[in-house]
Formats: C-alpha cells, sequence, structure tokens
C-alpha cells in the first residue's frame, strides 16, 4: 500500500452509483428478502444479478437469525452472506455515466460483519481479493445463478479486519483501461474449488467519481501500478515548456514532496497535447514538457532512478478535440505509477 497525504472533496465529480446508500426503496422492508425478483422490486437501480436474495436492511428490519449494526449513514444498508462454498450473494447496478478508458476515479464503499446467531457465521475475519467491486460493460452470469466469476478490480487490503464493532472503508484509486458502465459487488470465484469467506456482511454508502487533481490525495487510499493520477494545476505557456503561473510552480512543489514522502513509489510523467498541429510537432512538444517536470522534479531532490517521462503527442486524447473544453483536457501533463 502506498500512504497519500491529505483529502479533499472537491477534487472529485458527482457519484457515478445511483441510490448509492441505498435509501430510496418501493416498500418498507422487515425481514430477509425471499428471491431475488422481490429485491428487485423493491430497490430502485439495484439487481440480484443471480437467484441469490441480497437483503436490504431498514430500520423496520428483524430477524433472529442475525443482528444487524446500525447503517454506515442514513437508515438503510444491504445485508450479504456467505454460508457454504458454493453460494454468495450479489447486488449490480448500471452507473450514470461510463468509466472511461485513461482517466481516473475514486472508488470507495463501507463494510461490516453483522452479529449471527450461527457461531460458523460469527466470526471476525480478513477478506480475500475475490470480494469487492468489479468494474464490465457485460451482463455478468453464472452456469449454476449462485457464483459469478471474475477478478474486482476494488478488494480490500490483506490485513483489513472486519469486525462486528466497526465500519471499515475500503477505498482505491482506480484508471480503467476500457469503458465499463456496470457495477457488481460481491464475493467471486477467482478460480475453481477457492474456499469463500463464510459470513453476513453489510454494505453501504457506495462511492464512484472521476478524480480531478493530484494535490489532496486520499492517504488512506491505494495507489497500485497502472494508476494515472492527473496534474491538473501545471500549465504550461502556449507551445513552450515555460510554466504559466506561480501555481504551477506550486503543484510542481506539491509533486516532490508527495514523492519524498512516499519512497517506495516509482512513477512516469506522461505529457499529453491536443489534435492542433502536425503530429510530429505535439509528439516533440509533450516529450519535452514532460521531461521538464521530470527534470524539476529531480532538482528537488528526488532520486532519478524513481522518475521516467514519456510524450504521447495526441495519441491518448481524453476528449474530444472539436471544442476548447476538449482540447484543454487533452492539453495535460500526469504521473503514472509504474513500480
Amino acid at each position: 500500500m502506498i500512504i497519500i497525504f491529505c483529502y479533499a472533496t472537491n477534487i472529485y465529480g458527482q457519484n457515478l452509483v445511483p441510490n448509492p446508500g441505498f435509501e430510496n426503496i418501493k416498500d418498507t422492508i422487515t425481514n430477509f428478502t425471499k428471491d431475488n425478483f422481490e429485491f428487485d422490486a423493491k430497490v430502485h437501480n439495484w439487481i440480484s444479478p443471480t437467484t441469490a436474495t441480497p437483503d436490504v436492511i431498514t430500520p423496520d428490519f428483524i430477524e433472529k437469525f442475525i443482528v444487524p449494526p446500525p447503517p454506515h449513514s442514513g437508515l438503510n444498508m444491504i445485508g450479504m452472506q456467505s454460508h457454504k462454498d458454493d453460494y454468495i450473494e450479489y447486488v449490480m447496478t448500471d452507473l450514470l455515466q461510463p468509466l472511461l478508458p485513461n482517466r481516473t476515479y475514486y472508488v470507495e464503499f463501507w463494510i461490516r460483519r453483522s452479529y449471527c446467531i450461527s457461531p460458523k457465521m460469527n466470526v471476525d475475519q480478513k477478506l480475500n481479493d475475490s470480494y469487492g467491486i468489479l468494474f464490465t460493460s457485460e451482463n455478468k452470469e453464472s452456469s449454476n445463478s449462485k457464483i459469478l466469476v471474475g477478478k474486482p478490480q476494488i478488494n480490500p487490503p490483506s490485513d483489513l479486519l472486519i469486525t462486528y464493532k466497526k465500519w471499515e472503508r475500503v477505498s482505491k484509486y482506480f484508471t480503467p483501461r476500457e469503458k465499463y458502465d456496470k457495477l457488481y459487488l460481491g464475493q467471486f470465484q477467482l478460480k475453481e474449488g477457492e474456499r469463500l469467506k463464510m459470513g453476513y456482511f453489510v454494505i453501504d454508502d457506495i462511492v464512484v467519481k472521476e478524480f480531478k487533481d493530484y494535490s489532496s490525495l486520499d492517504k488512506d487510499a491505494r495507489l497500485e501500478v497502472g494508476t494515472i493520477i492527473p496534474l491538473n494545476n501545471i500549465f504550461f505557456k502556449t507551445g513552450t515548456t515555460e510554466l504559466k503561473d506561480s501555481k504551477s510552480y506550486d503543484s510542481l512543489k506539491e509533486l516532490s514532496d508527495y514523492l519524498n514522502y512516499n519512497q517506495s513509489i516509482r512513477i512516469q510523467i506522461n505529457g499529453h497535447t491536443d489534435a492542433v498541429g502536425s503530429n510530429r510537432s505535439n509528439m516533440a512538444l509533450s516529450k519535452k514538457r514532460a521531461k521538464f517536470i521530470a527534470q524539476s522534479v529531480i532538482q528537488n531532490g528526488i532520486d532519478k532512478s524513481r522518475i521516467e517521462w514519456k510524450g504521447f503527442g495526441e495519441q491518448i486524447p481524453i476528449a474530444d478535440n472539436e471544442s476548447e473544453e476538449g482540447k484543454s483536457k487533452n492539453r495535460r501533463v500526469e504521473f503514472e505509477v509504474v513500480k
């Protein structure tokens, strides 16, 4: 895990998860869900993608087999259980907007264990990397309608103990390489014969927001290899490698401080341009700008073995090149985690 400092909500876009806290329901729910059709009928925006039966836990919910904790926020949450090796419950929603390639998103959900009457279910435990959020553009189904196959991109740290006593936040930055418009949450089958985690887990407050600026990264989230962080506060004068304003110099200093604080991280500075001008000139300019930032960071005391740079010219746009707004988004520098 890479420790990151500082946190601010104004660096994120809108939450792309509809009904993220399960507050919007269609009926009073007082006990376990009878079947997946009942879950689908009672919860706005969410469905159970298999015949499994996740539960919506409201203030009126009463069951003799479990004692759920209070929600993380609001009035409601969902409960999902695994009680044998061929059964687990899931939920799925269509995102309000698809995740786009080469953009970075902050993803978060909160998890806690419910008290269970059954001793084998009533155990604090660490989850494995098969439990979490899977982004996809496919409708996932399973051959036995009980276990979905896939590798979730967002999962709890291996040392995170899930207990009945408190809510735990699972958070991560994620840079997709393809377009995703669906979110699945549950425990997935990674390989045949894999043992699943037993228990009844409650989930609340799911967040998926586009990340806008590196200056205030969440210290508890993980940055993994391949994650891209935009350097949106670094601006160049048109057609040059000269920084535009004092804010850009301050941002370079912040990047150097961040790298000095996180000694284990190794990055590549990526330079990009819009499509104005020739491919050759754009490629050359993007390389020069990426190199300028890398060398500036090295001059600020960061070991040169931790910094690489590369120019991409106009090859990887993240917006259209027809509008001024789109061109502005495409003219960018960023850092990518390479180790």
